[in-house]
């Protein structure tokens, strides 16, 4: 697949970080391990130091009776909100979680969650009973719809790890129609989004390696990340004067582009709205 417009694969990064430091043509640094480690540690630097928007995400985690831990997605950093049954809840330090309601505790070692109300019942599954396509108006069979009402938000639950979070405009005998941004396998599961352990949070990055790789960052804000590779490139180099130039200029650049970047205005990956 193509990279967006403005965002440059790694291929791309390597040339323009070459470009900025004017490496010479045949210069062991270009396309060596050392780089790509200056442009993953640039990119790491970057994409953990704001809340960019390209970085928050959605999915859902559907309740088990009697389970008040839950496995956290793997890509999980940190969280921005979390609801249960609708509720939002607000984060504690795991050794107070039993002293105060509508809580939870995130255990990083384990990467669970822990939540201080204990479900009753298990969230209510609908079980897609035939394969559907992306559309603005998908007709989806469902095994049942007791429950499910007109404009309920829901969570489709896809085995193919195309989760999304979407609403249903009408209901039909055994069926609903919503919009599908990505296509869905049958039995593939949705749950209603107030019925569910709903995370909105910013996901960890994948460091780059193949050529073809790149970055969750806005484009700009790939631009800027290469003054850090810099930074690093040329502290190796013992030329200091440069590295920091480039340090200052990083700080300034990905601050500008940070206040630029909308941040309350873009919604979270794997949300739909209609």
């Amino acid at each position: 697949m193509a990279a967006p417009f403005g965002v440059k694969p790694l291929s791309g990064l390597r040339d323009d970080l070459e470009l900025l430091m004017s490496i010479n043509t045949g210069d062991a640094y270009i396309d060596s391990t050392p780089e790509l480690d200056d442009i993953n540690e640039a990119y790491e630097k970057t994409a953990y130091k704001y809340n960019w928007p390209s970085l928050l995400t959605h999915r859902g985690i559907a309740k088990v009776a009697n389970l008040d831990r839950y496995a956290l997605p793997t890509n999980f950093r940190k969280a921005r909100t979390i609801k249960l049954d609708n509720v939002t809840l607000t984060e504690v330090e795991k050794e107070f979680l039993k002293r105060s309601r509508r809580t939870y505790a995130i255990d990083q070692q384990q990467n669970d969650i822990i939540l201080y109300t204990v479900p009753s019942s298990a969230s209510t599954a609908y079980t897609l009973s035939n394969a559907e396509s992306a559309g603005n108006a998908v007709t989806i069979e469902l095994d049942t719809v007791s429950g499910l009402t007109a404009h309920d938000e829901i969570w489709v639950d896809s085995a193919s790890g195309t989760d999304e979070f979407t609403m249903v405009s009408a209901i039909g005998t055994l069926q609903i129609t919503a919009r599908l941004f990505v296509a869905k396998s049958a039995s593939d599961i949705l749950y209603r989004q107030d019925d569910i352990i709903d995370l909105l949070f910013y996901r960890r990055i994948a460091l780059l390696s193949a050529s073809s790789d790149v970055t969750l960052l806005p484009g700009d804000v790939d631009r800027v990340l290469l003054h850090y590779a810099a930074y690093k490139g040329f502290a190796r180099l013992e030329l200091f004067d440069e590295s920091e130039k480039h340090f200052k200029i990083w700080e300034r650049d990905i601050a500008e582009a940070w206040l630029s970047s909308g941040k309350n205005s873009t919604g979270a990956v794997t949300t739909l709205s209609v």
